[in-house]
């Protein structure tokens, strides 16, 4: 595939695009992998690390509310407007030295950067032609992973002279990512209509429950996310409070994962473009079982390096299955509504898996979180495998 051979409105879509990932990845690579980390060494409680890792998912149930252009702007607005607003709520952490507060701006931030996921999945769909997607998005994403690399182990540099330097490094990220979500705001959607629409009622938000693909899909990839954010939380409790990670390290893990994203995308993007979903579920499910088996394993910082590695590969091709069933299974009206009801229900995963980690870690220490988690990636492979027919 050559860019320049690709329709005119499909290469404009890919310019900006890209453009606004190589932002992205330095908004990132300074915030995402230092927030559960700097939350614990600041103090923050078990079940406030607990509430940080479970805030993005927390906050995509309120994306249901943004599946219609309520406000008649169309779909490039809702990706843009809320970001940059979303973003600059973290130019208060100049201001934040409490976890308490330091995880409430976490929340908050999450929960208005929510409200683009049904809009850019309706453009995606609309501007990028579905043989290509696939590879399309994984090209803008290998740009992100290469600033990510970079920010993630400068901001780890930086943190590793005092963990309080993250109200300077955070706030540093918000600007490099209002400007990610400008450059976006140059992408033009055909033949859209700007118009005014009601919030979507129950009866309408429900219709791609009806569809049995989609349902299969869900009920697989719902166990699957469950064992995943069922060690989430535990995973930075043992690094800090065992391991004794330092916040250089944590910048070189964030580098690590950057790199394996990276490579995730080049692999995912061919591999989901290529194969059936049956058979890239059964893939993903069964690369990622070995995270939870590493920490099983181990307390070795350089092996944990490994799961860190596997994190990233994984995420990257979880980003971009979701978008890619989506995407083919729902015409391009039912397109917000299917990725809504998707993150939704990751919304109510993130909203019991990690507490009940953390729960279980109390309980009866992380070797049994780590255990179920990896016990549920199985049966989700054995889900995937018996059930999906995409």
């Amino acid at each position: 595939m050559r860019i320049k051979e690709l329709p005119l409105h499909v290469r404009h879509t890919f310019y900006y695009d890209v453009r606004s990932g190589l932002l992205i990845g330095l908004f990132g690579g300074f915030l995402f992998p230092f927030i559960p980390i700097v939350g614990r060494k600041i103090g923050a409680t078990d079940m406030q690390v607990a509430l940080l890792a479970a805030a993005p998912y927390l906050a995509n149930a309120f994306a249901l509310l943004w599946t219609e252009d309520v406000f008649g702007k169309g779909r490039v607005w809702y990706v843009v407007w809320p970001s940059v607003a979303g973003r600059l709520l973290l130019l208060g952490m100049f201001y934040v030295t409490a976890p308490a507060w330091y995880t409430l701006l976490i929340l908050v931030y999450m929960i208005v950067t929510a409200i683009p996921f049904p809009s850019y999945a309706s453009i995606m769909k609309t501007n990028y032609p579905d043989a290509l997607r696939g590879r399309l998005m994984s090209y803008v994403r290998v740009g992100i992973a290469i600033t990510w690399i970079a920010a993630s182990a400068l901001g780890g540099w930086i943190l590793e002279k005092d963990t309080f330097n993250f109200r300077l490094i955070f706030p540093l990220a918000a600007l490099f990512g209002v400007l990610s979500a400008l450059q976006f705001r140059f992408i033009k959607i055909r033949k859209e209509k700007k118009e005014r629409e009601n919030f979507a009622g129950i009866k309408r938000l429900a219709s791609p429950f009806k569809d049995n693909s989609f349902g299969r899909y869900l009920v697989a990839y719902t166990l699957f996310e469950f064992a995943l954010l069922l060690a989430l939380p535990v995973y930075p409790l043992v690094l800090v409070d065992e391991v004794r990670i330092s916040n250089l390290a944590t910048g070189v893990y964030g580098s690590i994962y950057s790199s394996m994203w990276l490579a995730g995308f080049f692999f995912w993007g061919r591999f989901l473009d290529k194969f059936s979903v049956k058979r890239s579920l059964v893939a993903i499910f069964a690369v990622a079982s070995a995270i939870p088996l590493l920490y099983l394993l181990t307390r070795d910082v350089y092996f944990l390096g490994i799961a860190q590695g596997l994190s990233g590969f994984i995420f990257a091709a979880t980003e971009l299955a979701n978008y890619v069933v989506i995407t083919r299974l729902a015409s391009p009206g039912d397109v917000p509504r299917y990725m809504a009801a998707n993150i939704a229900l990751g919304g109510l995963r993130g909203a019991t898996a990690p507490f009940l980690g953390t729960g279980l870690l109390a309980l009866a220490g992380p070797d049994v979180v780590f255990s179920l988690s990896l016990f549920l990636c199985l049966g989700a492979f054995a889900l995937a495998w018996g059930t999906v027919k995409m």
